[in-house]
């Protein structure tokens, strides 16, 4: 009977010790100044990718509750998404929700953050550096300047001469190359302003906007607004219809 007792209580107290484990949870709190340079800055990284070389992603977490991701899969022909959603702080991680879709970006540091799963746990192995978002290097109104090309330079090709002027301000150069038959060449000139996203906007009369988005080799031409086929541009006094909207290669 003695035997009895003492193995009873031997196994409420490891019941005892065991549930107390799983209830547990110690609060991770996130210090205000922390935050404060999550907040002002964008945290970027190249994402494994099962049918690419990868995929770049930008994120950007603001103080309103709002979060924004830009992620471009590289070597697949299409141009970069850009998404607005909204996030929710639990202990170290923020989670993300866009449309219906929900991801999982957990603090590791003020200079970087960890892109997890549901389980909210840290990839680990020999991939764990490529979830890993840095943050940005200050910018510089200098880094997206220079020539940009799409197409085939030995014959029919797109150039963009992206000139910063002060501040915020930038003039574009667009010019069209037919190495067959330079008379058909043109060039476009516009007017671009620097967002808080770093994309490069230019208004298209009457009510359109060319936007600029930028990743790490590539500058990615938008229209919005207004149909890709409809903006006319001026060349050789005649107006004529040019597509370029396209990804851009940076020449070095």
């Amino acid at each position: 009977m003695k035997w009895f007792n003492k193995a009873f209580i031997v196994i409420l107290l490891m019941y005892f010790f065991s549930a107390c484990k799983k209830d547990d949870k110690v609060a991770v709190i996130i210090e205000p100044a922390m935050l404060d340079t999550i907040f002002s800055n964008t945290f970027e990284g190249i994402i494994p990718c099962p049918d690419c070389p990868g995929v770049e992603t930008s994120i950007r977490i603001y103080k309103d509750s709002t979060i924004s991701r830009t992620i471009y899969y590289e070597a697949k022909n299409e141009l970069p998404l850009t998404k607005v959603g909204t996030w929710k702080l639990k202990d170290s991680v923020f989670i993300a929700t866009f449309d219906r879709e929900k991801l999982f970006f957990k603090i590791k540091d003020h200079n970087s953050i960890l892109r997890v799963g549901s389980d909210l746990k840290e990839v680990k192995g020999e991939l764990a550096p490529d979830y890993v978002l840095h943050k940005k290097d200050k910018f510089k109104f200098s880094s997206i300047e220079g020539d940009y090309t799409v197409g085939d330079t030995l014959n029919l090709f797109n150039k963009l001469n992206i000139e910063h002027l002060k501040n915020d301000k930038y003039n574009l150069h667009f010019t069209f190359y037919n190495k067959l038959d330079s008379l058909t060449n043109c060039t476009t000139k516009l007017n671009a302003i620097l967002d808080n996203s770093y994309q490069l906007n230019a208004a298209l009369k009457p009510d359109g906007n060319l936007r600029i988005v930028f990743t790490k080799k590539e500058a990615h031409v938008l229209f919005e607004n207004i149909h890709k086929d409809s903006v006319k541009f001026n060349c050789n006094d005649s107006l004529r219809f040019v597509p370029f909207q396209a990804s851009y290669t940076k020449r070095q």
